[in-house]
């Protein structure tokens, strides 16, 4: 009588499981991104793609050595893009920023965790900084730069999260 109920049980689970388990690896980021620098410069944004999963932005910046480079982040997903007073068209190719991210590792030109602000009128898109969840989480804005961008890194002003409610992102 016991194992009658016990085998339904137990292939339930498993199915749960084997639902599960993948939406648990979706962000898994620590192997991808470098969160042991930053890149803090001024960009130029050449694509702005609103879609899901997450919202990207590709803009152009300068290494040390004064070469042009593409580089694309990824934000929220669309919903919380809104949510965050996003719309898609929150930034238009030739928007002056300063910037700030979390860039991938090794030579890939994409980040993560990035912050903007716009040169023409201070308005500020992204996060404060902050990285991750729970006790992994990483404030960027104290990692060092990343070596080969210390020459064009600019001072981000500080996020007084003085912004509506709706803008503060977390």
């Amino acid at each position: 009588m016991i194992l009658k109920r016990a085998v339904p049980f137990f292939l339930v689970t498993l199915g749960l499981l084997a639902i599960c388990m993948p939406m648990l690896a979706h962000h898994g980021t620590a192997g991808v991104y470098d969160f042991g620098h930053r890149i803090t410069t001024k960009a130029t944004v050449t694509r702005y793609i609103w879609a899901n999963p997450h919202v990207q932005i590709y803009f152009t910046i300068k290494n040390d050595k004064g070469e042009e480079e593409t580089w694309g982040v990824e934000t929220v997903s669309p919903g919380n893009a809104l949510a965050n007073g996003w719309t898609k068209n929150s930034f238009k190719a030739g928007d002056q920023l300063l910037v700030s991210f979390v860039p991938a590792k090794k030579d890939r030109t994409f980040g993560t965790c990035p912050q903007f602000v716009f040169v023409a009128d201070g308005h500020r898109l992204g996060g404060s900084g902050r990285c991750g969840m729970g006790s992994e989480a990483v404030d960027s804005n104290t990692l060092p730069i990343k070596p080969g961008y210390e020459a064009v890194a600019v001072q981000m002003p500080k996020d007084d999260r003085k912004r509506p409610e709706s803008e503060q992102e977390q």
